[in-house]
This record gives C-alpha cells, sequence and structure tokens, in this order.
C-alpha cells in the first residue's frame, strides 16, 4: 500500500512538473527576456489573469477537452499494478485542471520573471504540495472523515484568490504601458485600482457584497473578521502608497 501510494503521487507530479521542463526548454532563458518586453504577450497575461479571476468568481469554468479527460481515466484499463497506479496520478491531475489552472497559471507566469530554473522548480513545489495529502489519505485512509467539507470557506477562498488575479493583471497592463507610451496605467492609478480592489475584498469577507453569481456570505465568524481586519489593513498599506510612501519590495512590481 505503501508503494502503490508513493506511486500515485509520483504520478501527479511527474504530469505537473513535465508542464514546467516542457515551457522551460521551449522558451529558454532569451525567451524570458523577450516575454518580459514584449507588449502582446504581457497583454495576452493581462487576458489570462482577467480569465482566471472570472473563472474562480464563478462566471465560467476552464476545463480540459472531455475527450482527453477521458482517454487518460481509462488509460490504466488492462496495464500493471503500478503503471495503472501512476496513470490514475496522471488522471487525476488532468480532472483538477479546472480547479488548479487559475493558480497554475499565475505560478508559470511569476516564474518567468527569473532564470527558467525557476519555472521548473515550482512545479516541482507546486506537483509535490499538491499530490501530498492524496499521498497520506491513500496510506491513512481513515483521516477521510476528519477533512473539512467544501462550503463558504472554500468559496471565500477562491474570491480572494479572483482578486489577487485582477490585481496581477493591472501588473502586466502596467508593462504594456511602459512599452507604448499609454501614460494611462501609472504608478497611481495601478496602486489606486489595487486599493479599490482591498476595499472590495473587505467588503465581501464583511458579507456586505458578493462577487459573481455566487450569493453574499453569511455574518462572518472570527476568523473571517480577521481577514477582514486584514484586508483592511493592506488597503491601508497601499494608500500610503498614493500618497508617495515607498511600499519595499512591492515597487518590483509598479510601474517607476
Amino acid at each position: 500500500a505503501t508503494v502503490q501510494a508513493l506511486i500515485y503521487g509520483l504520478g501527479i507530479v511527474m504530469t505537473f512538473t513535465a508542464v514546467g521542463f516542457t515551457l522551460a526548454v521551449a522558451f529558454g532563458a532569451s525567451g524570458l527576456n523577450r516575454f518580459a518586453a514584449d507588449p502582446w504577450l504581457n497583454l495576452g497575461v493581462t487576458a489570462m489573469f482577467l480569465a482566471f479571476a472570472m473563472s474562480l468568481f464563478g462566471v465560467w469554468e476552464l476545463a480540459l477537452p472531455t475527450k482527453l479527460v477521458t482517454a487518460a481515466a481509462t488509460a490504466e484499463a488492462g496495464k500493471g499494478r503500478f503503471v495503472g497506479t501512476l496513470l490514475m496520478g496522471r488522471a487525476l491531475t488532468l480532472t483538477s485542471f479546472t480547479c488548479t489552472a487559475p493558480f497554475l497559471g499565475t505560478l508559470l507566469v511569476v516564474a518567468s520573471q527569473g532564470d527558467w530554473q525557476w519555472r521548473l522548480a515550482g512545479m516541482l513545489v507546486f506537483s509535490g504540495v499538491f499530490a501530498l495529502p492524496f499521498v497520506i489519505l491513500a496510506l491513512v485512509p481513515q483521516a477521510l472523515a476528519s477533512l473539512p467539507r467544501s462550503g463558504p470557506w472554500l468559496i471565500a477562498v477562491k474570491a480572494v484568490m479572483g482578486l489577487v488575479e485582477i490585481a496581477a493583471a493591472m501588473k502586466f497592463l502596467s508593462n504594456v504601458d511602459l512599452v507604448w507610451n499609454w501614460n494611462i496605467f501609472t504608478r497611481p492609478v495601478v496602486l489606486a485600482t489595487w486599493v479599490v480592489l482591498s476595499i472590495v475584498l473587505v467588503a465581501y469577507l464583511a458579507g456586505l457584497t458578493k462577487l459573481g453569481p455566487v450569493p453574499k456570505m453569511r455574518r462572518p465568524g472570527f476568523g473571517r473578521w480577521s481577514a477582514v481586519a486584514a484586508g483592511a489593513l493592506l488597503g491601508m498599506w497601499l494608500t500610503g502608497g498614493l500618497m508617495g510612501r515607498r511600499l519595499g519590495e512591492l515597487e518590483a512590481f509598479l510601474p517607476p
């Protein structure tokens, strides 16, 4: 059982890491420089992040073609014991694409801002963390009963990540502005957008508004009130940047 569980996790890690390896080989170090400067690529990333945000808000669902998922799910039929387990891990990775695409896409874009090795390392870490719970549950199946059920907390996490995706989209849109000299998405505009997003975050977590087709959150408990306070502090910190204060490491993501 232990070997089977480890092989299952290996199938997940191999599938995710293969994506990072393919991109690293395809683009290389020179491709990273072109990516950072090319306005069309930055526009494409902006659109991708906005699409991810809409997916997290529940406006639409990202999914792989049904035929591909079905083929992966049935590929282990007639295979050996270990090969079948490996393929089942791959099938899980493909069927979870709807949930992981926004996070995976963000990771790849962020990793592409450094050396190509970061993409490979990032995918290894992402896939390892993603696979770990499945390996543990395969080793200790009775732990399934203690897992938290999906519910409002998961919807809240997705909505918060959606706002983060929009904030990231503004960063890449400002890259386009720098190259084409629009003088629209300047540092104050990007910061003001982030302040507005933090206000929306606070209003959403406090149950005052909704994001997308999902109903408003219920009355928050202690955990969500803590998140509301953190969101309010973030908004005030960003507002300080609007007033001329330097924002430390965040300045690297802002227009000059």
